[in-house]
């Protein structure tokens, strides 16, 4: 990503205009960054799939001064977004709710979270206002241990070896290598902080 041709307009769509330009002014610093946000671009929901979710994940994160803005789906055909929003700090009327992202891209004072930590919007919340939202169970003890190497919940199991994991159901086996195995991970890792269970995400393996 060394040119404004290689960041593509998906990207540059959900990116305030005014920060854009700043960032193409130092576009080498900003690459690392520019890449995970296009990652996320790529995995964020779309409307209406986080429904019935215990907890969203925050996907984008948009700011300024006293104002969060915390997207969990998008659209990119129409330029809607859902999310969580809270203006000029007023937590008693912060609320879940549709933006667009046309309005965000023209604001001059709005940001979009360049290293904006991975977690669900409940969590985010919860870490910025303590005292006002409820400790969700993402950041309940044990949420944040490390995954074990082996797992097993009949029919499913995986087995991470020297070189790569096994994915088993039944008498079905799936092997992972590479980003493949490291994709396979970091679902996993996201369906716990979401409280998914991990047979879930080993079926998605099967069916993909």
């Amino acid at each position: 990503m060394n040119s404004l041709e290689t960041i593509t307009g998906a990207l540059i769509s959900i990116i305030p205009k005014y920060q854009m330009e700043a960032t193409m002014e130092a576009l080498e610093a900003h690459t690392p960054a520019l890449k995970h946000l296009e990652t996320l671009l790529e995995k964020c929901p779309k409307i209406g799939e986080t429904n019935g979710m215990k907890e969203h994940p925050a996907i984008f994160h948009y700011f300024f001064g006293g104002s969060d803005f915390y997207v969990c789906e998008y659209d990119p055909d129409d330029g809607l977004m859902f999310g969580y929003g809270i203006l000029n700090g007023d937590l008693q009327n912060s609320e879940w709710g549709y933006f667009s992202v046309f309005e965000f891209a023209a604001s001059k004072y709005l940001n979009i979270d360049y290293h904006f930590e991975e977690q669900s919007i409940e969590a985010a919340i919860y870490k910025a206002y303590p005292k006002h939202f409820k400790k969700p169970q993402s950041l309940e003890a044990g949420k944040n241990d490390p995954l074990p190497d082996t797992y097993s919940n009949f029919p499913y199991q995986y087995k991470k070896g020297s070189l790569g994991t096994v994915l088993q159901k039944n008498h079905e086996e799936v092997y992972l290598y590479g980003d493949d195995e490291t994709k396979f991970f970091q679902d996993c890792n996201r369906a716990k902080q979401h409280s998914r269970n991990l047979t879930d995400v080993i079926e998605e393996y099967f069916i993909n």
